[in-house]
């Protein structure tokens, strides 16, 4: 579990790891970033909780950049490969089940696209190379063209090698996504594969750390 004792400062920004009293502003960063995907349609409680979640398991490594003590970016990875997602929503189903109750109340439709998503793993298959994969990666918008969403693939970087892990995996949204598929790109990952995730076209990333 992540202790949140280890702070990097640089200019006037500083890296801390993510502690379960972040999770609540990680949702807001996610909301202002990603206004229209699915996760943030389930709405801030679900993405608090789904955050706590993931940052409470041993094999996640998560880290947030914060401006004084706003949160302005952020990252989450695992070094579990499978099945990560279905662990923790039957693990923490009781805190899920409220905020996802009345997500489902107002948009009944989500209820198709959370099945497929929880589905999605068995989608792709993962690249032998790679013991590990960002889940995450976020920069609130206000402050874009800084090159934050550099640093935060740096120290992701970082954190895996200190791990002694060699290549990892992430997925993202292959159509309507092109700043984000350039930002890999020009970040040292390689395009491997794509997939479908229900009528969603997704992309599949590697990145060489060694």
């Amino acid at each position: 579990m992540n202790n949140g004792s280890n702070i990097l400062s640089f200019d006037n920004y500083s890296f801390s790891e993510i502690t379960s009293v972040d999770c609540s502003e990680l949702a807001q960063v996610h909301i202002k970033a990603f206004p229209n995907f699915f996760l943030t349609q389930l709405g801030k409680k679900v993405l608090a909780v789904f955050y706590n979640s993931l940052i409470n398991e041993k094999a996640t490594v998560a880290w947030c950049l914060k401006m004084d003590t706003k949160i302005i970016g952020f990252f989450v990875s695992s070094t579990q490969l499978s099945g990560l997602y279905k662990y923790i929503f039957k693990k923490n189903f009781t805190k899920f089940f409220y905020p996802l109750l009345v997500a489902f109340i107002k948009k009944p439709n989500l209820i198709f696209r959370i099945l497929i998503s929880y589905q999605s793993q068995s989608a792709f298959v993962i690249p032998d190379s790679c013991s590990a994969t960002l889940l995450s990666i976020c920069v609130n918008p206000d402050f874009s063209g800084a090159g934050l969403g550099k640093r935060l693939i740096f120290k992701n970087d970082d954190e895996f090698k200190k791990l002694g892990i060699n290549a990892y995996f992430l997925t993202t949204d292959a159509e309507n996504n092109n700043a984000t598929n350039c930002f890999y790109s020009n970040n040292g990952f390689h395009l491997n594969s794509s997939f479908y995730q229900g009528k969603r076209k997704m992309n599949l990333y590697t990145k060489m750390l060694s």
